[in-house]
């Protein structure tokens, strides 16, 4: 403290004096004329009123030496590595968010704008393999899963320094979880800033948990289901944390759970466990998702679900029409031998007379079908081939499309001048010679493709009748092969084939129904051969709608391919459908994407998105037609991490706090970070003296104006002039 008076002190201490004086001898009159006590009280204002009068006489004032910001820098380096992407708890923010509120320049409350207000400018760069300084739109940076520089970072900001002299660094603040993968030793660094006496203040971003991972993943990829008959599903979780852990398993279908497990792991186990059996009702495509409850510190989130499609099949039941233009005296048989087993729903329609049928099934019409969609209802069909030059054009010839797209059997019996013509190479032989022989011909079925080794085939005994006509393939497609052959010359009675997605057969023994009359063993193996043979021809079929499936983990942060192919009510490929997918993932992403036609494939729509973190997503792709007609079905895709930083994530405080130390600086966590909390300078810096007058301080003019104003006051209570 010190005083601004511009003459000599000698002459101030003599004009105190003699006020001093004055105000003595003129408070012994005031005693001696007024009342004591006010006279008491006139003094003190008095001698408050001369004390203020020498404070603005004597001008006092105090000196403070501050830091020059002008010539020093405060620098912060934020970690944007991939690390940073960490939640620490399951529900909780990302690392980097935790950092985000402190640094936000257009919050006037943040720590960095009250750093600004008292410094200066602050310089603002982020690091993660590099240093950088850092933008506005830096943030999303971490999801790049890039390696931790930390040490290169600061050793780079040293540097830059070093060139400027004019204006050094005087502190320097990090923003880390102290991960180091890559370049330069952190606590090397650090030693080169305690050399130049530089301060590093360190805001710690993370927690201390255990580090592992917890996976699951069904037993099965393609589990085998029947409608209205009991699922069993098993799933394996693998514990690669070094210490038991306690969890809980669901088993969901959509958004409804299943089943609960809790389960029990010892370190470095794995075990299978087993899902209560479900029963689905209905035919159909199912997907089946597992998930578990990871503990913190699991490193891995695209492993804690898995999921698997099944195709649940019907209830061994098929949809069987046998057609045909007149009666025939294997109808009977084969209406027999199919309709009085539950897996077989047989339906018939044949032509009596002109205008005149006979039908067996509910929705079946007294007349030859016009629609050419009529036979996608179908599992099978069983025609006579002289039916098909009764037909429309348009409905014979899509019966190709029923067999190729749609996956229907098709079984043809009789001469094939006219179905060769109408079908082309659908049919399996190429031209069949009509035979009528004296007797019976012992024929020899094959095991494959109709029978298993539990069917003992070569103890059956088919025959083609005597005396009734029947034909004998005499020159087949390459594609086909004959599976009932004469046993003496190998020629073909029964020729097979696969066509597209479906299957094909040629029957040249249409008096079959012989075998079932000859004893009760011929009658069993009638029906026996006839329900393989009508399995065979129905077990075929095609998806509308295939969404193709990523194989393996995707990165997170690169494009994740959106793919399915559609098929129209006519099993054709759809070309103008509308698809979208919708996507939900971890960090409640969501996400609608269009997917639009593949040029060089009908029917296939394609799209892409990229997931911002690991885990797993849902994708539900959704289909619609211009009719109107609806299609949906979902998939999962897994997103995992790739290198250094996925390896390890755990919050290196220890590091921190050393480099902390080292240097002289200040360590805290971000949760203890406040905005008017201030690191710590270089004790060499350069600083300013500032003085702050007292004698310009107004409360000094206002307590001269009161001490007056309550005199003048007082005085005139009293009667005093």
């Amino acid at each position: 403290m010190g005083f601004d008076w511009p003459a000599s002190p000698v002459l101030f201490v003599a004009i105190s004096v003699v006020i001093a004086g004055a105000l003595l001898a003129h408070s012994m009159k005031l005693l001696h004329f007024a009342p004591r006590k006010i006279a008491v009280r006139l003094i003190l204002l008095r001698l408050l009123t001369f004390v203020l009068l020498l404070s603005l006489l004597a001008r006092p004032f105090l000196e403070q030496e501050e830091l020059d910001e002008s010539k020093f820098r405060l620098l912060t380096l934020t970690d944007l590595s991939g690390s940073m992407e960490v939640r620490d708890d399951r529900n909780g923010p990302k690392r980097i968010e935790n950092i985000r509120p402190h640094l936000d320049l257009q919050e006037a409350s943040s720590w960095i704008n009250q750093q600004r207000e008292k410094y200066g400018k602050v310089e603002s760069f982020a690091f993660s393999e590099e240093r950088k300084r850092i933008l506005s739109d830096d943030w999303t940076m971490t999801n790049l899963g890039k390696k931790t520089a930390l040490g290169d970072a600061l050793s780079h900001s040293l540097i830059k320094s070093d060139e400027q002299v004019d204006s050094p660094l005087g502190s320097l603040v990090v923003f880390s979880d102290g991960r180091n993968n890559h370049g330069r030793n952190l606590l090397e660094v650090g030693n080169e800033y305690r050399a130049r006496g530089i301060p590093i203040n360190v805001v710690g971003v993370g927690r201390d948990r255990p580090q592992g991972d917890l996976k699951v993943a069904f037993s099965e990829n393609k589990p085998r289901a029947v409608a209205k008959e009991e699922l069993f599903l098993k799933a394996t979780i693998s514990n690669n944390f070094s210490e038991k852990i306690s969890s809980l398993a669901k088993l969901f279908l959509g958004d409804q759970v299943l089943d609960e497990i809790p389960i029990e792991i010892d370190p470095g186990r794995s075990r299978e466990i087993s899902f209560a059996p479900l029963t689905p009702k209905t035919a159909g495509t199912r997907r089946y998702r597992v998930e578990i409850i990871t503990p913190d510190g699991d490193t891995d989130s695209a492993n804690d679900v898995d999921s698997v499609v099944v195709e649940v099949k019907p209830p061994l039941q098929f949809s069987i029409l046998y057609l045909s233009n007149q009666p025939r005296p294997l109808y009977p048989f084969l209406k027999r031998s199919l309709a009085k087993e539950e897996q077989f729903d047989f339906q018939a329609l044949i032509r009596l007379g002109k205008k005149v049928f006979y039908s067996v099934g509910e929705d079946l019409n007294l007349s030859y079908p016009v629609d050419q969609d009529f036979w996608m209802s179908y599992d099978a069909v069983l025609a006579d081939a002289d039916v098909l030059d009764e037909l429309n054009a348009t409905v014979s010839a899509s019966l190709k499309s029923f067999v190729q797209k749609r996956g229907g059997g098709l079984l043809l019996f009789g001469p094939l001048d006219e179905a060769r013509s109408i079908l082309g190479g659908l049919v399996p032989v190429k031209t069949a010679e009509r035979v009528v022989l004296k007797q019976d011909v012992s024929l020899r079925t094959l095991e494959e493709p109709l029978f298993g080794p539990e069917d003992d085939v070569d103890e059956m005994k088919p025959f083609l009748p005597g005396r009734l006509p029947g034909y004998l393939v005499t020159k087949k497609n390459p594609a086909s092969r004959g599976v009932v052959v004469v046993r003496a010359s190998g020629e073909s009675i029964l020729a097979v084939q696969a066509y597209g997605a479906g299957k094909v057969a040629y029957w040249g023994s249409p008096h079959d129904w012989r075998r079932s009359l000859r004893d009760e063993d011929g009658n069993r193996e009638f029906d026996r051969f006839w329900q393989a043979l009508t399995q065979w021809l129905g077990s075929g079929g095609e998806e509308r709608m295939k969404v193709t499936e990523t194989s393996g983990e995707l990165v997170r942060g690169s494009e994740a391919p959106l793919q399915v192919e559609a098929l129209g009510s006519d099993f054709e490929p759809a070309v103008d459908a509308m698809v979208e997918a919708q996507i939900t993932g971890p960090g409640n992403f969501s996400q609608s994407v269009q997917l639009y036609p593949r040029g060089a494939v009908a029917g296939q729509y394609a799209g892409d998105f990229r997931p911002e973190e690991p885990g797993a997503y849902e994708v539900t792709y959704k289909l619609r037609f211009p009719d109107g007609e609806k299609l949906e079905q979902s998939d999962f895709i897994r997103v995992g991490k790739s290198g250094l930083e996925a390896k390890d994530t755990s919050f290196a405080e220890r590091d921190l706090k050393m480099l902390a130390k080292i240097t002289g600086g200040d360590y805290l966590h971000v949760s203890d970070l406040s905005s008017d909390w201030q690191p710590k300078f270089a004790e060499n810096l350069p600083t300013l003296k500032k003085r702050k007058n007292l004698a310009d301080a107004w409360p000094i003019f206002i307590a001269l104006f009161l001490a007056a104003g309550i005199e003048w006051i007082m005085r005139r209570q009293v009667g005093l002039r």
